[in-house]
């Protein structure tokens, strides 16, 4: 295990801090102080709900940005520092003197000390949002709801979170309205096309976001999360759409160059009358503008 030196002191704790106790992941928790002063976020879309929530002037880093790759040169995100490209070294992270540390997916917390229970025990609280929980149900918006109640109990900023599950539920219920169940589009999602054809399946977030636009997941019949598919398969099914993830690592111009040179793809439907939608990474994960994100695809797929 690494040594902390003086990281280790700077964040002890005295007995007779105040903690807040929450409960995350099916476990209890508790803060050292509340609210939180300084918190790291250690994905680009835990970032976006906690800056939802009002947490700015606390925010003293981000790391992992999936989608925009300019706050990568300028250093920061919306005002933030970005202190590492990816997940931050121990010794960046616990250089930012945190008090709480909030991932937007499990391999934000690694081993040791950068563990959730090694951030607890250097007096470091943490948070997962609970879609990326193991074990989570797959009521996704029910997820988010929870995140911004509990986040925002801990940031103090309860109304601000009641606002926005409002918000969140309205653009549900207009997306709803929208919708025309009797014959939804078939949509294949393309996360990434580095190592084949990959997707997901009917436990993937995707379903959840297709479903409440009125559209349907192509391979949601799957019971996988994860889902590669070949050229072959892919052409029999013959989705009416396709969703290609834009990330800095997998950028959606190039999953267009693949669909369009391929001999295979370059046969389907969607990619010869060019029904293709480009849709940032960050909005196809549970997070506080995922609502939005199903309203604005609704009104794009009844366009198409």
């Amino acid at each position: 295990m690494k040594r902390l030196g003086g990281f280790a002191i700077a964040l002890l704790w005295s007995a007779s801090a105040l903690a807040d106790g929450y409960r995350n992941c099916q476990q209890d928790w508790r803060l050292p102080h509340a609210p939180p002063s300084r918190i790291v976020a250690l994905n680009q879309h835990a970032a976006d709900m906690l800056l939802a929530l009002g947490a700015g002037p606390t925010l003293v880093g981000v790391a992992y940005l999936d989608d925009n790759g300019a706050a990568h040169q300028l250093g920061q995100y919306l005002g933030v520092p970005v202190i590492a490209p990816r997940y931050p070294a121990s010794e960046v992270l616990y250089g930012q003197r945190p008090d709480l540390v909030v991932g937007g997916f499990a391999t934000a917390f690694g081993n040791g000390i950068t563990s959730r229970t090694g951030l607890a025990g250097n007096g470091v609280g943490s948070y997962l949002l609970e879609s990326a929980c193991a074990g989570h149900s797959l009521d996704f918006f029910g997820h988010i709801r929870n995140d911004l109640l509990t986040l925002g109990n801990l940031l103090h900023k309860p109304q601000r979170a009641r606002d926005l599950i409002d918000a969140l539920d309205a653009d549900l219920a207009r997306a709803q309205a929208l919708a025309r169940p009797e014959k939804p589009l078939s949509v294949f999602y393309l996360d990434s096309e580095v190592n084949g054809l990959d997707s997901e399946g009917g436990q993937g977030f995707v379903t959840a976001l297709l479903a409440a636009a009125g559209a349907r997941n192509l391979f949601a019949g799957v019971n996988q999360y994860r889902v590669t598919v070949s050229s072959e398969t892919l052409l029999i099914s013959d989705p009416d759409v396709i969703l290609l993830a834009d990330a800095v690592w997998s950028p959606a111009s190039r999953k267009r160059q693949l669909l369009t040179r391929d001999p295979v793809l370059s046969r389907l439907r969607a990619v010869r009358e060019n029904r293709m939608i480009d849709i940032p990474f960050t909005h196809l994960v549970p997070n506080v503008g995922s609502a939005q994100v199903v309203l604005d695809l609704a009104r794009e797929l009844n366009a198409l």
